[in-house]
This record gives C-alpha cells, sequence and structure tokens, in this order.
C-alpha cells in the first residue's frame, strides 16, 4: 500500500521556493477543508507554527519547503478576504511578478516574470499560462474568473523542461478543484460600489460512489463603468463576464482515473479606453492636461485638465470575447514503481469584434482640407484561435531515481483580421488622415518536443537533478495588407490610380502610401523552422530538518515568428527565436520553532536575441526596415526575500521585498536610408520596477459561541519605471503604492461574511505611457505631444456572503 500511495504521488511536481506566503501566512484562518492539501503534506498542530505546503509545479509533488524551485503559491483564503476574482487582483503582491492591472478586455492577460514578458498579447507569451498543466498559446485566451481554481502556482525562471517551450520567463499554474466521493458545496454572492455584483458557486460530490464523481462550477462578474467619458457621455471600462466548468472524474479500478473537463466564458465587457495627458518640453504649463475638447486635430483650441480615471475617446467601447475547451486526462499505474499520464486538451477563442480607441482623445475634425470628425487612432478587430495539445508521460521511481519524460505536441490556427485606424495628426492644414490599413493573417504553429528530467538522490539530503527538452517549431504566416477608407471600405487601386502612386484621394478623404496597397507574403519567405535544445541542471541539499539549499542552471526558449503587425510587405518578416540562460540559487528557511519563514532566491538571466521592434535588413525591398526582430544581448539580476510569521496563533503575517536590475548590454544600429539610428544598450527594461515590497497582517478574534472576527489589511508599494525603451523622462511612472484592508465575520464553520477595501487612498497611476503620434504642429498647444495611458482601478468597497458545506 505504501508503495502505491507514492507511486500516485508522481502525478505532479513541486517546486515552491518563496513563502508560501498566501497559503502558509493564513495556517491559523483556514479550516482544513477549505483548502484541500495533498496526502503527502504535514500540517502542524494548530497553534503549532506554520503550514507544509505541498505543490506540484514540477509535476512531483514535494514539500515547497524543500523545493528546489523558486515559486509563489496564492490559497483560496487569500483569494477569498482580499476579494481577488481575477490573477490581475494580485498585481505587485507576488515576488517578480507585474501584470498590468488593466487589458483590452478581462480575457487578455499578459505577465512578466523578473523583467521579461510580452506586453502585445498577439504574439507568444514569455511567461506560460496553464489551466490543469494545458498550456494557453495566446495571452488572449486568458482566465477572467478563479472560482474554482483550488491554487495558483507563479514559477519563476525558465520552466522549458518540464513546461514546454514559450515558458523562459516563467509560468502561471491554474490548479482547478478536483471532485471526490465527498459532497463539497460553496457558493458566495456580493454586492459593491460601482454597482459591483459578483456570484460565483460550486458544487462537487459522487455520482457513483467510489466510481464516478463530478464538479459544477458557475462565476458572473459584473460591475459599472470605472472611468467616465465625457465625449460619449457614458461611464467606460466595466466588466460583464460569465463563465463556468465541469469536471468527470472516473475511478474503474484503483489503477486507473479518468478525469474529463470543459469550461467556457463569455466576456461581454466594454473593451478598455484610456486616460490622456500630455507633455510639451519646453513650456510646463502646456504639460499634464488632457484631451482635446475644441478645434480640429490641426490646430486644437482648447484642451480639458487632466482628470484622473476621466477618457476623451470618441468611439464607444466594443467586446464581444468568448473562450473555452475541453480536456482529459489519463492517469495509470503501469506498476508500483511506474504510472504513465495522457493530457488531451481542445481549446479556442474569438474576439468577434473588438472595436476601441488607444488614444484616449474625442473624434474632431482632421482639418481644412478634411472637416470629417475622426479619431488619432483607434482599432476593430477580429481575432478568431484552436489549438489542440498531446501530451503522454511517464514518472517513474527506482531506488535512488525518479524520473518524469514525456512528448508533447502542439497545433494552433491563429487567425486575426486587425483594422488599424491609425489616422494620425495633420503635419500641414491642407493635409488628408492616413487610410486606416487592415492587417489580415493566419498563423499556423506546429510544436514537437520531448523531454526527459531526473533526480538522483546522492544521499539522503543531497540530491542531483538534471534534464533536457528538444523542440520542433513548425510555422507558416500568410499575410495580407489592404487599405480601407474611412468608413471601413477597402480601396481598389484599379480604380483608384493614385493609389498606386503613394497619392492623396480627395475623393475618399485619405492618403495611402503606396508601400501598403493590397499586397500579399504569398511570393516571399513565409514558413520557417526552427530547434533548439534547453537543459536544466541542479543541486539540492537539505542541510538541516529546517534548512534547505538548492542551486541551478536552466535554459529558456521562445519560438521564433513572423510579424503579425507588418505595415509593408517589406516588414512582413521573420524573427528568431529568443534564449535565456538562468543561474539561481537558493535558501528556504523555518525558525523559531516554524513560527518564521525566511526563503532568498539570487538569480541572473542572461537573454540573446529578445524579441522586440528593431531595425533589420529586408531581402524583399533591399532596404533596411522597423520590424519585429532580435536585440541580440541583455540580461537581468537580483534576488527575492519572501517571509512569513505566526508569532502567537491568531497572527499572521507575511513581507516580501523583490530587487531587480535590468539592462540592454546590445541594442543599437546606425541609420540606414529613412531609417533612423537608435541605441538603447545600456537602457532598463521597460515596465519594470527595480524595488517591490509586499506586506500583510491578519488577526482572529475569537467570540466564543458567536464565532470569530479575522482583521487584515496588505499594502505594496514599487518604484518607479519606463514605458518606453529609450528611459525617456516623459513617459516615467512614479512609485506606486496601495493599501487594501478587509474584515470577516464566521458564525459557524458554514458562513462567512466579508467586508473587503481595496485601494483605500483612491490613488490613480498610470500603468504604462504612450505618446499619440507627433507634437501638435499649430494653434496654441504647438509642440504639445499627446499621450495617454490605462489607469488601475479606483477605490472599491465589496460585501460578500459565502456558504461552505
Amino acid at each position: 500500500m505504501p508503495d502505491t500511495i507514492r507511486a500516485w504521488r508522481l502525478l505532479a511536481a513541486s517546486s515552491l521556493t518563496p513563502l508560501a506566503l498566501f497559503v502558509a501566512t493564513s495556517a491559523q484562518a483556514e479550516d482544513p477543508k477549505d483548502t484541500p492539501t495533498p496526502p503527502q503534506a504535514t500540517d502542524a498542530a494548530p497553534g503549532s507554527g506554520l503550514t507544509d505546503i505541498v505543490v506540484t509545479a514540477t509535476r512531483r509533488e514535494s514539500r515547497l519547503q524543500s523545493t528546489p524551485v523558486a515559486v509563489t503559491v496564492i490559497g483560496e483564503a487569500f483569494r477569498a478576504n482580499q476579494n481577488v476574482v481575477t490573477t490581475r487582483d494580485l498585481a505587485g503582491q507576488i515576488p517578480g511578478l507585474y501584470t498590468p492591472p488593466s487589458g483590452i478586455t478581462p480575457l487578455t492577460n499578459t505577465f512578466f516574470i523578473r523583467g521579461i514578458g510580452n506586453s502585445d498579447p498577439i504574439f507568444d507569451p514569455t511567461v506560460g499560462v496553464y489551466i490543469d498543466d494545458v498550456y494557453l498559446p495566446r495571452a488572449i485566451n486568458g482566465m477572467s474568473d478563479l472560482t474554482d481554481v483550488e491554487r495558483v502556482e507563479v514559477l519563476r525562471g525558465p520552466q522549458g523542461t518540464l513546461f514546454g517551450a514559450n515558458s523562459a520567463g516563467g509560468a502561471i499554474r491554474y490548479v482547478t478543484r478536483t471532485p471526490t466521493d465527498k459532497l463539497d458545496l460553496r457558493a458566495d454572492a456580493g454586492y459593491g460600489n460601482y454597482d459591483t455584483v459578483n456570484v460565483h458557486g460550486y458544487a462537487a460530490g459522487p455520482i457513483v460512489p467510489g466510481l464516478l464523481a463530478a464538479s459544477v462550477a458557475v462565476a458572473h462578474d459584473q460591475h459599472d463603468g470605472y472611468s467616465r467619458n465625457p465625449s460619449l457621455g457614458t461611464d467606460v471600462n466595466n466588466q460583464n463576464t460569465t463563465g463556468g466548468r465541469i469536471k468527470l472524474l472516473f475511478t474503474p479500478t484503483t489503477a486507473l482515473k479518468v478525469t474529463l473537463s470543459a469550461d467556457g466564458t463569455i466576456d461581454h465587457s466594454q473593451a478598455a479606453q484610456y486616460v490622456p495627458t500630455t507633455y510639451n518640453a519646453t513650456n510646463a504649463a502646456l504639460s499634464g492636461l488632457g484631451g482635446i475638447t475644441g478645434g480640429t486635430l490641426y490646430s486644437p483650441t482648447s484642451l480639458a485638465p487632466y482628470q484622473p480615471n476621466v477618457s476623451y475617446a470618441g468611439r464607444y467601447p466594443v467586446n464581444r470575447s468568448h473562450a473555452g475547451g475541453l480536456t482529459g486526462r489519463i492517469d495509470y499505474m503501469l506498476g508500483e514503481h511506474l504510472a504513465v499520464h495522457s493530457i488531451t486538451a481542445l481549446r479556442g477563442f474569438d474576439q468577434d469584434p473588438v472595436a476601441y480607441n488607444n488614444d484616449g482623445q474625442n473624434r474632431l475634425p482632421y482639418d481644412a482640407a478634411q472637416p470629417r470628425a475622426v479619431d488619432i487612432s483607434d482599432n476593430v478587430i477580429t481575432y478568431k484561435e484552436h489549438s489542440f495539445t498531446q501530451e503522454l508521460q511517464l514518472q517513474g521511481n527506482w531506488h535512488r531515481f525518479d524520473v518524469t519524460g514525456g512528448l508533447y505536441y502542439l497545433f494552433e490556427d491563429f487567425k486575426s483580421n486587425r483594422i488599424g485606424y491609425v489616422t494620425g495628426l495633420p503635419a500641414t492644414n491642407a493635409a488628408l488622415p492616413a487610410a486606416p490599413f487592415d492587417q489580415i493573417a493566419k498563423t499556423i504553429t506546429r510544436n514537437y518536443s520531448a523531454y526527459l528530467q531526473a533526480n538522483y538522490h546522492l544521499t539522503d539530503r543531497l540530491t542531483l537533478t538534471a534534464g533536457g527538452r528538444y523542440i520542433i517549431i513548425r510555422r507558416r504566416f500568410d499575410f495580407q495588407g489592404v487599405n480601407d477608407d474611412l468608413d471601413g471600405n477597402p480601396i481598389n487601386p484599379a480604380t483608384y490610380p493614385q493609389v498606386v502612386t503613394g497619392g492623396a484621394i480627395p475623393l475618399l478623404g485619405v492618403a495611402v502610401s503606396a508601400a501598403q496597397v493590397n499586397f500579399t507574403n504569398a511570393t516571399v519567405l513565409n514558413s520557417k523552422t526552427w530547434r533548439s535544445f534547453t537543459p536544466k541542471a541542479g543541486l539540492s541539499w537539505q542541510v538541516t530538518p529546517s534548512a534547505f539549499l538548492f542551486a541551478s542552471y536552466a535554459k529558456g526558449f521562445d519560438a521564433g515568428g513572423f510579424n503579425n503587425r507588418a505595415l509593408t510587405l517589406s516588414t512582413a518578416l521573420p524573427y528568431d527565436p529568443e534564449t535565456v540562460n538562468t543561474y539561481e540559487g537558493g535558501i528556504k528557511t523555518d525558525w523559531l520553532d516554524r513560527r518564521l519563514r525566511v526563503n532568498l532566491t539570487g538569480f541572473y538571466n542572461d537573454y540573446s536575441n529578445l524579441q522586440t521592434a528593431v531595425t533589420a535588413y529586408s531581402p524583399i525591398s533591399a532596404t533596411y526596415v522597423s520590424t519585429r526582430g532580435n536585440a541580440p544581448s541583455s540580461h537581468t539580476d537580483g534576488f527575492e526575500v519572501e517571509t512569513s510569521a505566526q508569532p502567537v496563533p491568531a497572527l499572521s503575517l507575511a513581507f516580501n521585498v523583490t530587487y531587480l536590475k535590468t539592462r540592454y548590454d546590445d541594442y543599437a544600429a546606425p541609420a540606414y536610408g529613412t531609417v533612423p539610428a537608435y541605441s538603447y544598450t545600456g537602457k532598463v527594461f521597460p515596465f519594470q520596477p527595480e524595488w517591490q515590497y509586499f506586506a500583510s497582517a491578519s488577526y482572529q478574534l475569537p467570540l466564543g459561541r458567536l464565532g470569530k472576527v479575522t482583521l487584515g489589511g496588505s499594502v505594496n508599494w514599487q518604484t518607479s519605471y519606463f514605458s518606453d525603451t529609450l528611459n525617456n523622462p516623459q513617459y516615467r511612472i512614479g512609485d506606486k503604492h496601495f493599501v487594501n484592508g478587509f474584515v470577516s465575520f464566521e458564525p459557524d464553520a458554514h458562513l462567512t461574511f466579508t467586508l473587503t477595501a481595496r485601494n483605500i487612498g483612491n490613488a490613480f497611476y498610470f500603468s504604462s505611457l504612450t505618446p499619440v503620434g507627433a507634437a501638435l504642429r499649430a494653434g496654441p498647444y504647438a509642440g504639445t505631444t499627446l499621450v495617454q495611458g490605462p489607469q488601475n482601478p479606483p477605490r472599491t468597497v465589496f460585501f460578500k456572503v459565502a456558504y461552505r458545506y
């Protein structure tokens, strides 16, 4: 029997460095049944200190404090107390992780870990996202609600051995609850300001005891717009999402387990709108204003005062997004020491359409030559994607060896139709706006991988880890560029020959570049194959029962691709893979009879061919062009400290510190023809604060027969960062800090009443700042650059009633 149990435990893996922060610090506040813990975990006796946490981050169960990987776990109690509905709500609270608190839609989530990520969701994510070990190939197909998520594991550093390509920065793992023969009923409903309504339900239990169990989870989250839009006369940036998941667990024998799941999300929230401001290098009085409210785009006559969370965008935000998938998992014991696992998944999403304005300005007449009111920059997008993944995995243990190996296949079909109405700002009072440009693309991706990782226990305390993955990525890219008029109708160059010479078309009221006239990439390089081997090696030492040391080397790999945002045929080019060599070491310790936990991790990341915007030679035009390509070299280094403490049974504390230094070591190019020179060498990465701090505390007050009350709060603070590669001071985002708090009342083991306040200080900060075209050329605001960016949600107060059985 012990051997059988041990073999079953090979189903998943562990690796958690730091601080079981959100799980471990609430050891006294959580009922054990609220946070299902794998059988191997050994909980401390009540009041005796912090709890052991078991994780599966390396696909093999292990204790958090004895796992040689940097990982943070977010448990259910923390999410419930802080009213964490989506992963965005965790912004600033996880060491090494940066995630913008806003996105085009709630389903679109981008992540940065230790300085590396991809803010453009149309390209491959650098931080891999997994739902029950199923990879999500695009950041557009994210998670909008965490209702039935048992825990979230954030793995820092390359995860290319066990988790495949495109996880060079790290991985986000959502682990959902699995039904058992025990009845599990949960429901919560709440109301808050901005007419926030959240309703969640979960039911699980046996259908045929000992043979078939099932679970159903449903979620609906909505709130009115957080931002005001005077141009439209309405509130914007709302949320309206509904989703659910069904799971079936079939156990016909003790050796066989079959899990089937289906999930889906409907996201009809408004597309995001941004807040405008201005910058003027010579006149400080013209900096920090809001949107244009009068005149023309060539010569504005009035600008509104800047107001936080106020957008003047002229297009009504539309979003019709849907995502979902089917997953089948088979776990079969071949013997006492060997298990086989098969994970098959079909997933997809569509956004049809998403229409959003990304200049934050009202529609105004262009100039004297074109009196029609237009936007400076907005988009109408249709994205459709479906993917199929199949993984076959073997796990075994013999004497001193633990081995995990397998084969992996991914197929993805991603279609995009993106009309960019980037009319720009007029250069003269007789100019015509640039014609909207329609980028129509289809990318077919095939990923073939084989991997193997083994642990060899040199002694009972000393373990050697070694492994690697061989990856083949094949991609085909079909692209078409079409110019439209201002009503979105394609322009036929045969009918309007002026287009061929690149002239303006007064009849249509637009100007067209000759390089953009109805082109395709059918006759140029449009398919490519990349190969890579990503090894890993490490050594770990359990020095004492309460001190664990580890050091490792790992290589990460992000696949190459094609420029999905090409504006001309000469820029529809492939770019190369990005690789990183990571060196990491850390120590995990428990002190004072397990009442204090301190974990420290240091790292150095050496990047080659970082994927970004570059100047590159185009064989299509035999000229140098600005396109998506690779910066030769860069690096990041730093450390993360995670601490949690329980000095007395009723008090739980946590404190985290993250230090991150980033540098472009070689990222420069001289001027080539019309392409200007640039040098970013020595600059720091955008969107990366150098220091991040997080602290939380909770205190439990027993009320005897009346139940118990828990009071808690948290604060997170981060230093400034730049939102552009040149590190211009006008695009610097200042220091940020947020304070949250909660009070909960539990009259019995089933009911909980919680009042949560987030962003108590009602502070507003930009997540990024981006210029809207060149500086204004005429009028009282000449020389002023229009700037815009998303801002964080305002203060929210939410009251919730939760029931658990």
